[in-house]
């Protein structure tokens, strides 16, 4: 069985042209994540980083009084600007007095939005109970999560890497004799089945691991032992810490590309056509984006899996749950494709 798993590695190799399509997807993906990125803050991040190095470090009482008292004294240098442009045209104030107050005025609306932000962020981060809160700049892993999200390119991949897998033996007419031979039904199909899924989970990973290099060579890994819970402002994820949480997605969705690379097997076999197989397994990649965009039924999130393609997993997720139904789904699939593939010997 070894062996012939063996050739059909050998196989997407030569024909497939597998290493082509790695570097390709690898080089696409590198490319775009060294492209600039323009994201939406609630802040300003200047004056965020300003801040969060201020109070870097384990969230306190005393650094949310701080934060609080100062975004009252702007809320009150705001608040005054009529009555002091009043004061100063009336000439109860001088011109040096009304400079300075409206140096301050003007530092006042420059950080109101951040300091805003940064005592609601301490608000919700005191709410939860399943973490250590801290106070750090994080825009840069925000903006690495919120990148997270629908891969075309790895979408791309496995319609490349994955239809061809049983279209090769329709195309050229071979699959007639390959179905009448010793190992050419269920050993055969088993065995393509698993050089597409462990090809297509090892390139997932290898995508994940690209971004995750392009965005330490360009920002570092500092801060990546906290709590992902400091950044989503929520309980749910216990001690993960931000590279854990990263390194846990890129598992969730390697799996979950190694499972629609079954689906597109399945369709391969059905369609017996590449273009109609290509077409399908397209097909099948992006509608559970489209449902889910539409619901928040927890159950079709499970049973789609298309959720955590588009972003990353979020705290109500139960990975156990998730894992098993993904699992479940692999070997349903391989069960069909192999029933499927064996089945058209009796069409000869």
């Amino acid at each position: 069985m070894l062996n012939i798993i063996f050739a059909e590695f050998k196989k997407l190799i030569k024909i497939n042209r597998l290493p082509l399509i790695i570097l390709l997807a690898v080089f696409i993906r590198a490319f775009m994540c060294i492209l600039p990125q323009v994201h939406d803050h609630p802040y300003s991040d200047e004056v965020y980083k300003s801040y969060t190095l201020l109070l870097e470090g384990r969230m306190t009482n005393e650094k949310e009084k701080y934060l609080n008292s100062r975004l009252a004294e702007i809320d009150e240098l705001i608040a005054a600007y009529d009555e002091m442009q009043v004061k100063y045209t009336a000439g109860e104030i001088t011109l040096d007095e009304y400079s300075a107050y409206t140096e301050r005025h003007g530092k006042a609306k420059a950080e109101e939005s951040t300091v805003r932000y940064l005592c609601r962020k301490c608000e919700m981060i005191k709410g939860c109970t399943d973490f250590e809160g801290r106070l750090f700049h994080d825009t840069a892993w925000s903006d690495f999560f919120a990148d997270n999200g629908f891969d075309f390119v790895m979408l791309t991949a496995l319609l490349c890497i994955a239809v061809p897998a049983f279209d090769s033996e329709y195309s050229s007419g071979s699959f007639k004799q390959i179905l009448t031979s010793k190992r050419g039904k269920t050993q055969l199909a088993i065995s393509k089945l698993a050089a597409v899924w462990v090809t297509v989970f090892a390139l997932s990973c290898v995508i994940s691991a690209v971004r995750l290099s392009v965005f330490a060579c360009q920002n570092g890994l500092d801060y990546s032992e906290i709590p992902i819970g400091n950044i989503l402002m929520t309980d749910g994820f216990g001690n993960t810490s931000l590279i854990g949480f990263y390194l846990k997605d890129s598992l969730i969705k390697a799996l979950i590309w190694a499972m629609y690379s079954s689906f597109l097997c399945l369709a391969a076999v059905l369609c017996k056509n590449i273009t109609f197989s290509i077409i399908a397994g397209f097909m099948i990649s992006i509608t559970p984006q489209l449902i889910l965009a539409k619901t928040e039924n927890k159950t079709a999130a499970y049973f789609l899996n298309g959720l955590q393609l588009g972003a990353m997993y979020g705290p109500s997720i139960d990975m156990p749950l998730l894992l098993c139904v993904i699992m479940l789904k692999c070997i349903l699939l391989w069960f069909a494709a192999v029933y499927v593939w064996g089945r058209y010997l009796f069409d000869l």
